[in-house]
C-alpha cells in the first residue's frame, strides 16, 4: 500500500490536534484512581504479550488485548487506560513489520485509540458507571455499555480511515462481526480479572492471566497449523488443477492465476533455464494481466553464479535493499519485496519463479513453503503437457512436410463450418492444390527427389498462408488451405498468386537415379481449385469435394497450371 506524502502530513497534523489535547482532557475530566505500580507493570506485560499473539480467522486478524485494557479502565479510569494503550501500541508498532511508514502507522493508531477511549469512557460515566466499583451488577451493566460503545466506535473510525485513505465505502461484514464477537467474549474475562484482583491482588494474574495466555498461545499454534493445513490443502487442489491441464501454456497460465490465491504478489514471472545457463521468460502476470510481453522486468539472459538466484531453495527479499542481491535483474516498476523459487524436476533446476510486490515484508515463511510445494506440482505438469503436446503434434502433422495432416484438416474444417453457421466468421473458402505431372518427376528423378520437392513446396506455401488460415497436406502431392473470412474473389486472387509464384520458382534437387548425383534445378507447376461457403457448399465434406472438382475440371482438364473456380452450374478456369 502506497501512502501519499500529503496524506501522511495531514495525518500527522490531525494527530497533533487530537492526541495531546485528548490525553490532557482525559487527565482533567477523568483523573486516575491511585495507581498500584506493580499491578500496572504486570498488566502492561500481559497486554504486550497478548498484542503479539493475534489469530487469523477467515482472513481477518483478531487480537485480544481488550481484556487487559478493559480491566485497566475498570480499575483506574479513562486516563490510565488511554495512556496505557498508547504506550503498548507504540511498542507494538515499532516491533512489527509493515510496508506502511512507522510514523504514519503510529499516528493513525494513536488517533483511533484516543478517540475510542475518550468517547466510550464518556458514555460509561454518562450512563452512570463508577470506576473502581465493587458492585458486580454495576460493573457488568455499565461494562457492557462501555464494551458495545468501544467496538462500535472502533468500527466507525476504521470506516472513516479506510474511506479517506483507500476510498473504501464499507467495512467487510466479517470484520465487524469478529470485532463485536471478540469484544463480547473478552468482556467476561476482563470483569473476572478485575474482581479477582480486588480479592487476591496481584495473585489474580496466576488465576486467570497466565492461563489465558497459555490458552491463547495454544490457540495461536493451532491457528497457524490450521492455516498451514488449509493452504497445503489448497495447494493440493491447485496441483490437481495443473495436472488436468494438457496444454503447456495453459499449465503456466493456470499456475500463475491460482498462485495469486495463496501468495499476495503484484507481479509474477516464470523463467525457463535453457541448457543450465540461459534465462528466457515464458509468461508473466503484471498487475493482473497475464502476458508473454514483459514490461516490468529486465535481466541478463546469461545466468551467473552471483546473480542472487538460489538454484536449490526459495528465498525471500523483504525489502528493496535486500533485493539488490539480484544484481542481474532490473525491476522497471516499484518493487519493495521479492520472492524467488527454483522450478526443479528430478533434482535439476529447469527454471525460476519470481514474485514481486510494491509493499515491504509481504512474503512470509509460510507462503514460501507453499510456493516450494506448488513449483514441484508445476514442474511435473509442465513435463506432462510437453509430452502430450508432442504426441498430439505428431498425430496431426505430416512426418515429411511438417504440415498438418488430413485428420487435423477434417477436424478443423468442421470447426470452421460451425463458426460460420453461428456467425463468428462471415465466409469460408478452401484452396486445393495439386502438383502437375508429379508422377513424371518421381519417375525421372526418383522418389526421394519427389519428397524434397514436396518439402520445398510446403515451405513456399507457408509464406502465403494468412494468420488464421490452416495449411495441410491432403495426401500424395495435394495440399489444402482453409481460409476463414475469405470470400471467393480474395481466395481466387491468392490462388493465382501461389500458382504464378510456383511457376516462376526454381527448385534444386539431387536426383536419386543419377550416378553423379549432381544438383539439378527444375521447374514445376500446380493446378488449383477454389470453393467457398456459403455459395458452393453447406458442410465440410461438400466444400472439399467441390474444391476438388474445381481443381480437376478447371485446372487439370483445362490444361494444367491453372486455377479452377467452382460455381453452382459452372466451373471457371483462370
Amino acid at each position: 500500500m502506497v501512502i501519499s506524502r500529503r496524506f501522511q502530513i495531514i495525518t500527522f497534523i490531525t494527530w497533533i490536534g487530537i492526541v495531546p489535547p485528548g490525553i490532557f482532557l482525559a487527565f482533567i475530566l477523568f483523573p486516575s484512581k491511585e495507581i498500584e505500580w506493580l499491578n500496572l507493570i504486570i498488566l502492561f506485560a500481559l497486554l504486550f504479550v497478548t498484542m503479539t499473539m493475534p489469530l487469523q480467522l477467515n482472513n481477518i486478524t483478531v487480537s485480544f488485548e481488550r481484556w487487559i485494557t478493559f480491566t485497566i479502565f475498570f480499575q483506574y479510569g479513562v486516563f490510565a487506560e488511554l495512556a496505557f494503550t498508547q504506550i503498548a501500541m507504540l511498542i507494538l508498532v515499532f516491533s512489527t513489520k509493515s510496508d506502511l511508514p512507522l510514523l504514519h502507522r503510529f499516528c493513525v493508531n494513536s488517533i483511533i485509540f484516543t478517540l475510542i477511549s475518550l468517547a466510550s469512557g464518556t458514555l460509561f460515566h454518562f450512563a452512570g458507571g463508577v470506576i473502581g466499583s465493587t458492585d458486580f451488577s454495576n460493573i457488568c451493566l455499565f461494562g457492557l455499555i462501555y464494551a458495545i460503545s468501544y467496538t462500535t466506535i472502533n468500527c466507525v473510525l476504521m470506516q472513516v480511515y479506510l474511506y479517506f485513505e483507500l476510498g473504501i465505502y464499507s467495512l467487510k461484514e466479517k470484520f465487524v462481526l469478529w470485532d463485536f464477537a471478540s469484544t463480547m467474549i473478552l468482556l467476561p474475562f476482563s470483569i473476572s480479572l478485575y474482581f479477582l484482583y480486588e480479592h487476591f491482588g496481584n495473585n489474580a494474574i496466576l488465576l486467570i492471566g497466565i492461563p489465558f495466555l497459555l490458552v491463547l498461545l495454544i490457540a495461536r499454534m493451532y491457528n497457524r497449523s490450521d492455516n498451514l493445513n488449509d493452504k497445503l490443502s489448497f495447494a493440493g487442489i491447485i496441483g490437481r488443477e495443473l495436472a488436468e491441464r494438457l496444454g503447456f501454456e495453459d499449465v503456466i497460465r493456470t499456475f500463475i492465476e491460482k498462485l495469486k490465491d495463496v501468495v499476495p504478489y503484484d507481479n509474477a514471472y516464470v523463467l525457463d533455464l535453457r541448457n543450465g545457463e540461459h534465462l528466457i521468460t515464458l509468461m508473466a502476470s503484471e498487475y493482473g494481466v497475464i502476458t508473454k510481453k514483459v514490461n516490468g522486468l529486465s535481466f541478463k539472459q546469461k545466468k551467473t553464479e552471483d546473480d542472487g538466484l538460489d538454484t536449490d531453495n526459495p528465498k525471500i527479499f523483504a525489502t528493496q535493499k535486500e533485493a539488490r542481491v539480484l544484481n542481474n535483474f532490473e525491476f522497471l516498476q516499484r518493487v519493495e519485496s521479492v520472492m524467488t523459487a527454483p522450478i526443479k524436476r528430478n533434482q535439476k533446476t529447469e527454471g525460476f519463479l519470481i514474485l514481486t510486490s510494491s509493499r515491504k515484508n509481504v512474503f512470509q515463511a509460510l507462503e514460501m513453503k507453499i510456493v516450494d510445494v506448488l513449483t514441484g506440482y508445476f514442474a511435473i505438469s509442465l513435463v506432462k503437457a510437453r509430452y502430450y503436446e508432442k504426441t498430439v503434434e505428431q498425430s496431426v502433422r505430416c512426418g515429411l512436410t511438417g504440415l498438418h495432416n488430413f485428420r487435423y484438416l477434417n477436424s478443423k474444417l468442421d470447426e470452421e463450418i460451425i463458426r460460420f453457421h453461428i456467425g463468428e466468421i462471415n465466409s469460408l473458402s478452401v484452396l486445393m492444390l495439386d502438383i502437375d505431372h508429379f508422377k513424371s518427376i518421381n519417375d525421372t528423378y526418383g522418389h526421394q527427389s519427389g519428397n524434397d520437392l514436396l518439402k520445398a513446396l510446403a515451405r513456399l506455401l507457408e509464406s502465403f498462408v494468412p494468420v488464421e488460415a490452416i495449411l495441410s497436406r491432403y495426401g500424395g502431392e495435394e495440399f489444402v488451405i482453409v481460409l476463414p473470412n475469405y470470400g471467393k474473389s480474395e481466395t481466387t486472387k491468392l490462388a493465382e498468386k501461389i500458382r504464378n509464384e510456383v511457376e516462376l520458382s526454381t527448385f534444386r534437387i539431387i536426383p536419386d537415379l543419377s550416378k553423379e548425383r549432381e544438383p539439378v534445378d527444375i521447374h514445376m507447376t500446380v493446378s488449383i481449385g477454389v470453393a467457398c461457403v456459403p455459395e458452393d457448399a453447406g458442410d465440410a465434406k461438400e466444400l472439399l469435394r467441390n474444391a476438388d472438382r474445381a481443381l480437376y475440371i478447371g485446372g487439370k482438364q483445362a490444361g494444367r497450371n491453372k486455377v479452377g473456380v467452382y460455381g453452382n452450374e459452372w466451373i471457371e478456369t483462370l
